[in-house]
């Protein structure tokens, strides 16, 4: 069979080609869902800071729940995850004449973040649970994030999280095990 040679034959291949493949990866993402309960009572999500990071440091935290979720589900799930806590690693203090406020990390102020988490299939709860995550030794070992990378102690901690609860699927924290 010989192809289409026609352009206009082949414009139309190419469009209902683009329309099957955009069609199957909506089919495939996974719908997550990421809820910051009460963030005014976090115990830190920088909410001191003058430069907005208390917004951004949601933003982050969200974007990055949302993407080690989507790499754990099968398709046809659906992820809700409820936030209600978070204490980012370091401690921010007042320095300087101007008293900005500056995060200080130090290994005594370790990340912790606090959740709860539900699956569904079909409309139908397939798994839920609570977690608790927190990482004495975020200092103390190899990170893979650049020092640029913000939230780069909380994305590890995350990491972890993931492939220690959804062993079964490759997570950026377990591509070698």
């Amino acid at each position: 069979m010989k192809p289409a040679t026609h352009p206009a034959l082949r414009s139309i291949a190419r469009a209902s080609l683009v329309v099957a493949l955009l069609g199957a990866s909506a089919l495939a993402a996974a719908d997550v869902t990421v809820e910051f309960i009460k963030p005014e009572d976090f115990i830190d999500t920088g909410r001191f800071a003058s430069n907005g990071e208390e917004k951004s440091n949601l933003a982050n935290l969200s974007a990055a729940l949302k993407e080690r979720a989507q790499k754990v589900l099968k398709p046809g799930q659906d992820m809700k995850i409820e936030v209600t806590d978070v204490d980012l690693a370091g401690e921010v203090r007042p320095v300087g004449r101007q008293m900005e406020m500056i995060r200080i990390v130090k290994p005594i102020y370790r990340p912790a973040l606090d959740l709860r988490y539900t699956i569904t299939e079909k409309g139908q709860e397939v798994r839920h649970g609570e977690a608790h995550m927190s990482d004495m030794n975020f200092m103390d070992r190899y990170n893979r994030y650049f020092d640029s990378e913000p939230l780069r102690y909380e994305k590890q901690m995350m990491d972890d999280w993931f492939a220690k609860e959804f062993p079964a699927v490759k997570t950026a924290g377990n591509e070698g095990k």
